[in-house]
């Protein structure tokens, strides 16, 4: 009899209180960057012992990015044949996966659990089960969805599902389009890692019709890391009315660029029309969210230098906050209030 796991990985605030205090304890272990080993040991120790769905699949995913040394192997073997936690079950054959353990007897269980509601869990399994079955192309999607949890883990697979670059980008396009706004959203990631013309292009393509603001972020985040192909693009999108949501995205993007952008910004500030000032504004309050974030290093190689540029922009912002329309006015306040923050 087939085992639907049904775990709701995404409703943390429904778990009872200890167990979501035992998480959070041991998040900073489970999220570190590299560990020891003994540290990866005490994570499948826990893994192993916790009742908590929760704390299991986070464990359980910390595996999967830092797999467990060999020996291990026995230990997530036994854990595969008990019938008396399918969570622990699937998860065990994902993380054997995930050490180079491609089994062809994991396959059943494997495919039990792709019956799953959890999109999070599916994801994990369907890059294992692809793993060990690359000619089945059926879960694709679910691969897809997988690289803004552990995109390593998620290439892994669909290099193997999709042996060509024409294969893989295809993928990509579709599930950009989907209805799922998280499997757009991954999409949107994996796309701006390409660093190519013709993913900038599809990215654009999805920011004109994007009204999630999830996945606007992404698609801004993505853009921004590709300043190169994307700034004079994106500064295209500060025609659009700034009431419009792909306004929104293209704003986003120059926020996230942070000092790529600058100059070009100080341009627009200075331009003859208003819904172009206004978009502009909106880019360098985005901007200041930005190098204000304890993230910022991941959008900038230098945060003093960028932050300095930022700055540079406040005499023309100030001239809209005192003399430009009541709109303009508005959010020209809103960007000097962001920037003061950084002060």
């Amino acid at each position: 009899m087939k085992k639907y796991i049904t775990v709701g990985f995404l409703f943390l605030l429904s778990a009872p209180l200890f167990a979501q205090t035992l998480l959070q304890q041991v998040l900073p272990l489970l999220q570190k960057p590299t560990r020891t080993a003994q540290e990866t040991q005490q994570v499948l120790t826990l893994f192993r012992t916790s009742q908590d769905p929760n704390t299991v699949f986070a464990a359980g995913a910390s595996l999967v990015r830092i797999p467990p040394a060999k020996e291990s192997e026995p230990a997530l073997v036994s854990q595969v044949m008990r019938e008396d936690d399918a969570l622990k079950a699937a998860f065990s054959a994902v993380i054997l996966t995930s050490m180079g353990s491609v089994y062809e007897e994991l396959s059943p269980l494997l495919q039990d659990a792709l019956h799953t509601q959890d999109p999070v869990l599916r994801a994990y399994v369907a890059a294992a089960y692809g793993l060990i079955h690359p000619e089945d192309k059926t879960h694709a999607r679910d691969i897809v969805r997988l690289y803004i949890f552990d995109e390593k883990f998620a290439q892994r697979a669909l290099n193997l599902v999709a042996a060509t670059d024409k294969e893989q980008f295809a993928i990509l396009k579709k599930c950009a389009a989907a209805a799922d706004p998280q499997l757009r959203a991954s999409a949107a990631a994996w796309l701006g890692s390409l660093h190519t013309s013709e993913a900038m292009a599809q990215l654009f393509k999805r920011a004109k019709k994007e009204d999630d603001s999830t996945v606007q972020t992404q698609l801004a985040t993505s853009l921004a890391a590709n300043p190169d192909i994307a700034l004079e693009e994106a500064l295209k999108g500060l025609h659009i009315s700034y009431k419009k949501p792909a306004s929104a995205t293209y704003a986003l993007a120059l926020g996230f660029m942070t000092g790529n952008s600058v100059n070009s910004l100080k341009d627009v500030l200075l331009s003859g029309k208003e819904n172009e000032r206004i978009n502009a504004l909106r880019a360098c309050a985005y901007m200041a969210g930005v190098l204000s974030n304890p993230n910022a290093f991941s959008y900038t190689s230098d945060r003093a230098f960028d932050i300095h540029l930022l700055k540079g922009l406040i005499a023309p912002i100030n001239a809209l906050a005192t003399n430009g329309s009541d709109e303009e006015k508005l959010y020209a306040q809103n960007a000097l209030a962001q920037i003061e923050k950084l002060m």
